[in-house]
This record gives structure tokens, sequence and C-alpha cells, in this order.
């Protein structure tokens, strides 16, 4: 089956990809190129399109897809008659623009990784694959309350907002219908979750295994791989290596796991390689970072942790991609939510006794644990909104997790905000509580962890530049994707096994690996690099927009981050958030870079 040609390193460099679009051709969409056939669109230099056209519709492809030439007739079929969600269906992760007498539809994939942005100027909807070139584009500012509200409750509830002003999100999963009376946003997922383990296993095998091969095929079989030890990232290596060369590459230092370590050598001996570990000191530790580097649409942890990747990724610069284990936690495993999705749909026998089981095997406490459950199958997202919006109110906040999935967790950080701010984020809990529809908790949190690994691989965009690589997420790919998604979160969350479904869909890999229960936690490394930035993070604190604007009072945050030298960490999680918001808002003072020359 042919495969897509990737962007080679000198057309990367040249500009990341991106698409805009809306407005009358003369519009200040003035960058890239317009080879499309569509009017108002505009491609990137850096952004390999594929144009199909008949009489009726025209369909372009951008990013990374498998294309084989019976699919070409059949995409054009369906552009035409409107039926937008069969344009999703090809292996990879892509953007999709099709045209028919009637229609324009936009769409990225189900992840969000491949995003669209949109807003409206005056009767025309403009849009972009750039949140943050669509801010610049419109003078749009940072809406601090949203920033606030992020740190506090989470991104998750607010699906179709971004961290912009009148900048709104296409959600990962649905595509935006433009030329009727009003803009439509549309279903693209798709996905039944009603296949046993046994059952689906097979299926998701191969999605994952063709994705691998038709990358390395278009490869030239030549790419980086991370090679961490853990079962995301080891998978997709020894799938690789398969099928061409793999580059191994990893990062160690004086916090990370050593059984990480020994395992990701293991690994790289079993597929015949090299590992090339990059050994960071004091100057790789997170939160440390360059004020040059380029911005990300929204705020991103991998923003702190730049000379971290640039030290273990040297290896594998240059080479047309770069395989990461993104996305394995969301289709291999579910979580706790598996279980109040059991309450939810009435089996709530069942659902205990995989509670109790869970929770023995791990010295838990299973009542502990149930009566959390219960209370959330019986709240809701709407209800769990409302009831944190009145915690919100009355200024209680949760010190620890619970260790059970909940709807929505608030942190310390809410403490932080001063009467101001946290009014600002009861209303939007509020707006999102009136807003949200979801029902069912096991597949309200497989979606929106979707989307969160999603959003967080289409921020390393910009930065990858920096590393020279081009990482690319064959976990998050739309048909892999849905191979999981179809297989019962129940089924795919294990009670005595971890992550199930890998040994069940790749049975050839190795049982040592397969059999891994452990991995190694970062917490001692984002300690350790908060302590040793102590001073430049507290003077980030101090002077952020969140603080100037009177949202956040910058006291308790920082005895908080003080409190972390003397082994209190109870606050790391929030303190984390604190930063990649305030990092991102002092670095998004310069401005943007003009389309042409983005990157």
């Amino acid at each position: 089956m042919p495969a897509p040609r990737l962007v080679s390193e000198g057309e990367r460099l040249m500009s990341e990809e991106w698409i805009t679009g809306g407005g009358p051709s003369t519009s200040p969409w003035s960058g890239g190129r317009q080879d499309a056939g569509l009017a108002g669109v505009r491609i990137g230099p850096g952004c390999q399109a594929r144009v199909l056209a008949n009489e009726q519709a025209r369909v372009v492809l951008a990013g990374d897809y498998c294309l084989a030439a019976a699919d070409e007739k059949r995409l054009l079929d369906a552009a035409t008659s409107g039926r937008w969600a069969e344009l999703t269906h090809l292996p990879g992760s892509y953007w999709v623009v099709a045209q028919n007498a009637v229609h324009r539809f936009v769409c990225g994939d189900l992840s969000g990784f491949r995003s669209i942005f949109h807003t409206e100027r005056g009767s025309h909807t403009l849009w972009s694959t750039s949140a943050r070139q669509l801010a610049e584009h419109q003078r749009a500012t940072p809406d601090l309350a949203m920033v606030a509200a992020r740190i506090t409750a989470g991104a998750e509830h607010w699906p179709d907002r971004t961290v912009y002003d009148g900048i709104h999100a296409v959600p990962g999963g649905f595509g935006l219908l433009l030329g009727g009376p009003r803009l439509q946003l549309i279903d693209v997922s798709r996905i039944e979750p009603e296949a046993t383990l046994t059952q689906g296993a097979p299926a998701f095998g191969a999605a994952l295994e063709h994705a691998v091969r038709w990358r390395m095929s278009a490869a030239g079989g030549l790419a980086g791989a991370d090679v961490s030890g853990g079962l995301d990232s080891s998978t997709l290596a020894i799938l690789a290596a398969q099928h061409g060369e793999v580059r191994a590459v990893t990062y160690a230092d004086a916090y990370t796991s050593a059984e990480d370590l020994a395992f990701a050598r293991r690994v790289a001996e079993h597929m015949g390689v090299a590992l090339e570990v990059g050994t960071g000191g004091h100057q790789e530790l997170p939160f440390g970072w360059s004020p040059a580097q380029p911005v990300t649409d929204q705020p991103a942890a991998v923003s702190l942790t730049t000379s971290q990747h640039a030290l273990y990724l040297r290896p594998a610069a240059g080479l047309a991609m770069h395989l990461t284990g993104t996305g394995g936690d969301v289709v291999f495993d579910s979580c706790s939510a598996a279980w109040i999705g059991m309450v939810q749909c009435g089996q709530r026998r069942a659902a205990r006794r995989q509670v109790t089981d869970w929770a023995r095997a791990r010295n838990r406490a299973p009542r502990e644990m149930w009566q959390a459950i219960t209370r959330a199958a019986g709240t809701g997202h709407a209800g769990a909104l409302q009831d944190a919006a009145a915690r919100m109110t009355r200024g209680e906040f949760e010190v620890r997790r619970s260790g059970v999935w909940s709807w929505c967790h608030l942190g310390q950080s809410g403490a932080w905000l001063t009467p101001q701010g946290r009014a600002h984020v009861v209303e939007l809990l509020r707006q999102a509580a009136a807003a949200t529809d979801e029902t069912r908790a096991d597949l309200t949190e497989q979606r929106s962890s979707l989307r969160l690994v999603g959003a967080d691989a289409r921020d390393t965009v910009p930065l990858a530049s920096l590393w020279r690589v081009r990482p690319v997420h064959p976990y998050i790919d739309n048909q892999v994707v849905r191979a999981a998604f179809t297989i019962s979160p129940t089924e795919r969350h294990g009670v005595t096994a971890f992550k199930p479904l890998l040994a069940a869909a790749l049975p050839s890999l190795p049982t040592w690996l397969t059999s891994r229960r452990s991995k190694g936690s970062f917490t001692r490394q984002l300690t350790a690099g908060m302590v040793h930035n102590q001073r430049t993070l507290a003077d980030l604190i101090r002077t952020s927009a969140l603080v100037t604007s009177g949202l956040l009072d910058p006291d308790p945050a920082l005895a908080a981050l003080f409190r972390l030298a003397g082994g209190q960490g109870e606050a790391l999680y929030d303190l984390h958030r604190l930063v990649m918001a305030c990092q991102w808002l002092a670095a998004g003072r310069r401005p943007a870079p003009a389309l042409e020359g983005a990157c």
C-alpha cells in the first residue's frame, strides 16, 4: 500500500505544518501557498498536501496518512454525498478539507493532535490549525480567567474553548461544517464500545502494526524512537525494528528510575541495537527553559523540559521521523472510571467485585474506594461541576487525590486564587455544567484523556524544531484509537494484569516486557527541578499576568513552592500546572512569527 511522503528536514525547518482558511481570498491570510483549488485556503510551506478532485468535489489531505489508489474514489464519493465521517478513516493522523457543491468540511483527527480552531470575523468564519496564529491574526489576548480555571480544575471541561479570548476549538473527534446558515460541529468518531478483549484485540494489534509498518516504509526504513523502558515506547520500537533500523534513545539522570533504564537496555538488546542514553545534570532538570524557544499554542509541560529533550534526542536528530509512546496509556488501558461506568450501566455487583479484587491486590481499602465510585456514579458530570463551583465558593479544596477517578478535581491551586479569581472560575464551571451532555464516566474519561494527550503532542511540534526531530505518535492515529475504543473500557482496565490489551493484541512480544507491572515516577525529578530553579520560578510567579490582573495571590503559591525544599511535596502537581501557565504567559508576550516564516 503506498505510503505518504513525510516532510524532509529542510522543509520542516522552513515552516511548521499549518493550514488556514475562511474569509475572502484577499484576506490577510496571505502566507503559504494556495494550490488546493479552494478559495481562501492557505497551506504552509512545510505542509505536504494531497489534492483529490472530480467534477463534484475536492478533498485535500495533509499530515501523515496512508492512501491507497482505491481510497481516492471512495473519499471523493463521500465528500460529494456529505458523508463526512468517512473522510477520517484512513490510517494515520491528518487534516482533511473537503468541498462539495454546498458545504466545506474541515477536520482534524480524533485526538486533537491535528487540530482545528475557529473564530468569527464579520460574516466569515476564519479557521486555522494553530490557535496562536489565529489569535495573532485576530489580535486576541489570552483569556486569563480560562487559564486560571485550567490550572484549578483541568482543561477537559471546556473542550470547545481555548486560552485565547474569542478563539474556539473544534474538539477532537469533531469536524467543522461550513456553508449553511450557521457553522456546525460534526461528530466523526463513530465508536461503539461493545467488543470484549478477546474479540477486539486482534483488530487493534493489526491496526497498530500497520501504523508502524507504513511509517517505517515512508521513512526509508530508518527512524528514531524513544525507548524509555515502559511498555508503550518499547512496543513501538520493537515493531519498528521488524521493518528497518531504529535509533533508540532515552534520558536518565540522578532522579530517574534505574529500573526503567534497565528495561530500556533490555529492549534495545532484544532489538539488536545500541541504546543512546542522554545523561543529564542540573542544567537538564525540569523548569529550566530557553527564553528564545518557540511559544506553544497553550501552556505545555514540554516547554519546561527543552534542555532535557535536546540532550537525549541528539542522536536521533535529522531523521525523517521519531516514534514516541504518546497515547499508549489511553488506548491500552482504562482507569477506575470503568467501574463508575459499570455502576451507571447497572452492573453494580460485578463492579464491586472488581474493585474489591483490585484493592486487595494492592493493599488498599475496598470500602473507601467503593464509596467514592458510587458517589461519582450518582453525581454525573454536570452535577460534579456544579458541586465544584459550590466548593470553590466555600473555599473547599482537595489536598490529596482520592485514588479514584473523579469528574472534577479541585486542587490546592484554588486556594491561591483571589476572591476575584475564584468568582471567574466559579462562573466558568457553571457554564461548563450547563453545556455538558456527558453521562457515562468511562466514555467521558477516555475521550477527555485522548484529547489531553493529543494536545500535549500538538504542543511538542513547535519545540521539536529545536531538537531537529519530527515526532510521530501511532497510538493516537485515528484507526488505532477506533480499534482500541471499540473494546469496552471495562475489558481494557486490568484488575490483576497491567494493560491486558497489549499481550492479547501482540502475543509475539516478549513476556518479560508485557508482564512488567511497574513504571518509574517523575516526582523526584520534578521536585529536584523546582528546588534547583526555585528563585527563577518565584520571580516568574510574582510577575505573572495572573498576579498583575488580580486573579492570583502569589503568597500562598510561593509558600507551597518553598516548602518543597523541606520535603513537603503535596502541592507539586498544582505548582507544575501553575508554572506551565506562568511560563506560557511570559513567553507569549513575544509576537508570534508571521505565517510565511512560522517555525
